[in-house]
């Protein structure tokens, strides 16, 4: 979902900041909140806290120039560059700045590294910043350092919409806001708001700056669950466990480092049961190499915004075990319901199940070895598309049930299941009636949608509108199952069939509601 970029140096020092004690603080800020002064020494040790900031009040307004100063830092950790060499490197280039109401080394940074866009030959160092003007130069910094990851419009306006100022973000500002959004590395200034017009004291940018920096280090949203929900952990000897809400998927990581100071070696994507109590079998490429693992896990939103985090690592003691011996002709399948059902309690052969891992997914649509990964472009992606036919039921001008045949795009690697699962949802009790049905559609350079893919479907998309917890209508106009007859109910076998294949129902989302949506990956 998030970028790790080759900065170990860097991430290592972020990492270590926060698990050490507090040393001396080179840059000190005056008279801070002390709900931040963890993340403010840490800033400060790995060199993010520009030497204008020692000494002044917290809560004094940040100006232009100093918001440079935090941007240039920030670009050196991400490049993995210490902020002295960089300005060595680029003293000369410099010289050329056209700005002529400062001679600031960090606004002449700024502006060569192509943070800073005024052209009329002012900066005005001195005016304060707002908040979404931090954010537009902290999001160009990490665009700059070749570690950030582009929006497409439609996540951009995904992760505005449910803040009431979100409508009113300038352009120039919105694909950074929603970024910082995204990623978890900002939950607005409360009541539903951005903040978007407002001043940010020094305090607030420095921890803005240093989330952004321990984002990309860590591939986290944030190091300190301080604004998000908190899960513990606990590691069995076949398996990890672990208490969250208010999600709808996980990610756990299996690290053969402690403290996030390297790469995840295995990665693991896990559906929400909204119970609160979840477990993963321990995978076995951690299983195949015996010896001490660390884990952690965090939990998301449908639209990739981090909402909890275990915020540590914690041992996991993996022991050898004996082979065992498996009849590969033999898929196993989740208990199914004993009430009577049109639902068969068989999978065919080869085809996806509900219990098929993550990495067996990835697998299957990827190919062996390969990791999650969105196409290069349409061309790319439409190599992998076939066109199906399915008979679904729906009705005539005078109300009848009638037969028709529809025909979409969908991941080559999931046209025999689709085509079953349309089989068995025709041959259902329910008789369940659809006149829109769509697969693989392309939205664009950067959307993870999985639509790009080829392994979401949308069915009747204006009887079973994406909307918020609120009920606003982002997509379609309504959800009614029980009055409309094309709204799908939750406890329909539409739902059951395609989760007896492995997909997720985006009408069990806990950040919002897409009841149209059934997706592989569960996104």
């Amino acid at each position: 979902m998030r970028k790790r970029i080759a900065g170990c140096a860097a991430a290592m020092l972020l990492c270590t900041c926060l698990i050490g004690g507090s040393p001396a603080l080179a840059v000190e800020l005056q008279q801070t909140s002390g709900t931040t002064d963890k993340i403010l020494s840490a800033a400060d040790q790995a060199g993010l806290l520009p030497d204008s900031m020692d000494q002044q009040l917290a809560a004094q307004e940040l100006t232009k120039e100093q918001a440079c100063a935090l941007a240039v830092r920030l670009y050196a950790s991400l490049t993995d560059c210490s902020y002295e060499t960089l300005m060595q490197q680029n003293a000369e280039q410099r010289s050329i700045c056209p700005f002529t109401d400062t001679k600031n080394e960090d606004v002449r940074e700024a502006w060569l590294l192509e943070l800073t866009q005024e052209e009329d030959g002012m900066y005005h160092p001195k005016e304060t910043v707002t908040r979404q003007q931090l954010m537009a130069l902290l999001y160009r910094a990490i665009e700059a350092s070749g570690t950030g990851t582009a929006l497409s419009v439609n996540e951009t306006t995904e992760a505005l919409y449910s803040y009431a100022d979100g409508q009113y973000v300038p352009d120039w500002a919105a694909e950074a806001m929603a970024y910082f959004v995204r990623t978890g590395v900002t939950s607005g200034v409360g009541n539903h708001l951005l903040g978007v017009g407002e001043s940010i004291s020094m305090e607030q940018a420095v921890v803005l700056t240093y989330r952004a920096a321990a984002a990309v280090h860590t591939g986290r949203g944030v190091t300190s669950a301080t604004d998000i929900s908190t899960i513990s952990m606990h590691s069995g000897t076949s398996a990890v466990s672990w208490s969250g809400s208010g999600v709808d998927y996980y990610l756990v990581y299996f690290y053969q480092q402690d403290g996030f100071t390297g790469k995840a070696s295995y990665i693991e994507q896990v559906s929400a049961s909204g119970s609160g109590a979840e477990e993963l079998a321990i995978p076995e490429e951690v299983a195949d190499a015996p010896g001490i693992w660390y884990w952690s896990v965090d939990g998301f939103g449908s639209g990739g915004k981090l909402l909890a985090s275990s915020d540590s690592t914690a041992e996991l003691v993996v022991t050898a075990q004996p082979e065992i011996q498996v009849d590969s002709g033999i898929t196993a399948v989740p208990q199914m319901p004993t009430t009577e059902s049109i639902i068969s309690p068989t999978i065919p052969a080869g085809m996806t199940y509900a219990g098929e891992s993550y990495s067996d997914k990835v697998a299957r649509i990827f190919g062996a070895g390969s990791s999650y990964h969105l196409y290069s472009g349409a061309a790319e992606a439409e190599t992998h598309q076939v066109t199906i036919t399915v008979n679904v039921w729906d009705f005539d001008s005078n109300g009848n049930k009638v037969t028709r045949t529809r025909r979409f795009q969908i991941h080559e690697a999931l046209a025999s299941s689709v085509q079953q699962i349309f089989a068995e949802i025709y041959a259902g009790q329910e008789q369940f009636p659809i006149h829109t049905l769509g697969g693989y559609n392309w939205r664009g350079n950067g959307s993870t949608s999985e639509h790009c893919l080829g392994t979401a479907i949308d069915i009747n998309w204006d009887e079973n509108y994406m909307c918020t917890n609120g009920g606003r209508a982002l997509t379609g106009t309504h959800w009614s199952p029980g009055v409309d007859p094309y709204s799908i109910p939750a406890d329909s076998e539409v739902v059951r069939i395609f989760a007896k294949y492995g997909f997720g129902w985006g009408g069990t989302w806990n950040s919002k509601k897409d009841y149209m949506h059934f997706s592989y990956f569960g996104t």
